[in-house]
């Protein structure tokens, strides 16, 4: 019985840890998933993870001090989560700067999996983007980090230095980036389709640009889409791959926390 007591008190730290990355990220963490599914998946990857972090138990005489670990793993695990959706939320970025001067700006689609109201390329971008994620790998880096988070943030230790605030920064700074860097080329062409469409309002006043432009932008934008898909999907896969952006971003959390 003993036995059973103390295999609970170490595994319950490790449940919560994996339970708050997995509430926190955004594919497995959605709305859409099954709450029946999110427990199984936490479960099964604490029991997975448990076996390997012998070298990594605590030891914890009251029961207070047990609650504050527990509440440290849960902390822990929601910022690991929370670094991936700021990953993916540079996806919505990108769309929202593409949909405004596309002229999707003043229409948003419900999306199912955050419940909130996106722009309509943003939600397909996103869509694309986690296909990508998990056709590349992208879940073992986020279980390769996991697993490494109890390394480099054992549990019951002491936290890190204070580098945290700018580990933050660096990541919102990466996410805007990344959501710019994305964007430009549609975003460029569009811009160069309005200095063409103001050349033609000069030159042939007669002709309604207002009307004629929001059909002409649409269709650039669509056509410009499909020429740089082929670039867009290469980039998205080496952010998500062992090498990139995502696995230097949770890294960067770790290292910091």
């Amino acid at each position: 019985m003993d036995g059973v007591v103390s295999y609970i008190i170490g595994f319950l730290p490790v449940l919560v840890r994996v339970s708050g990355l997995v509430m926190a990220s955004p594919i497995f963490g959605g709305r859409g998933v099954a709450a029946q599914v999110k427990i199984g998946l936490s479960f099964i990857t604490a029991w997975v993870l448990y076996p390997a972090l012998a070298e990594t138990a605590f030891h914890i005489e009251t029961v207070p001090a047990y609650y504050l670990v527990i509440i440290r793993e849960l902390l822990v695990g929601i910022g690991l989560g929370f670094a991936v959706t700021l990953v993916f939320s540079a996806i919505y970025l990108a769309g929202q700067l593409i949909d405004v001067p596309m002229g999707f700006g003043m229409v948003n689609v419900v999306d199912p999996h955050s419940g909130l109201q996106v722009p309509i390329f943003a939600q397909f971008q996103y869509i694309l983007a986690a296909l990508i994620f998990l056709s590349v790998g992208g879940h073992h880096v986020l279980l390769h980090t996991l697993a490494s988070s109890f390394v480099q943030i054992p549990i019951g230790g002491a936290l890190g230095g204070n580098g945290w605030p700018m580990a933050i920064l660096d990541i919102f700074a990466s996410m805007f980036y990344l959501g710019v860097k994305l964007s430009l080329p549609l975003v460029t062409g569009l811009l160069l389709a309005d200095i063409a469409l103001g050349i033609v309002a000069r030159a042939v006043p007669q002709i309604n640009v207002f009307v004629v432009g929001f059909p002409a932008k649409i269709m650039i934008g669509i056509s410009l889409f499909i020429v740089v898909l082929p670039a867009y999907v290469t980039l998205l896969a080496q952010v998500f791959g062992a090498d990139g952006e995502l696995g230097s971003i949770l890294q960067g959390f770790l290292q910091n926390f």
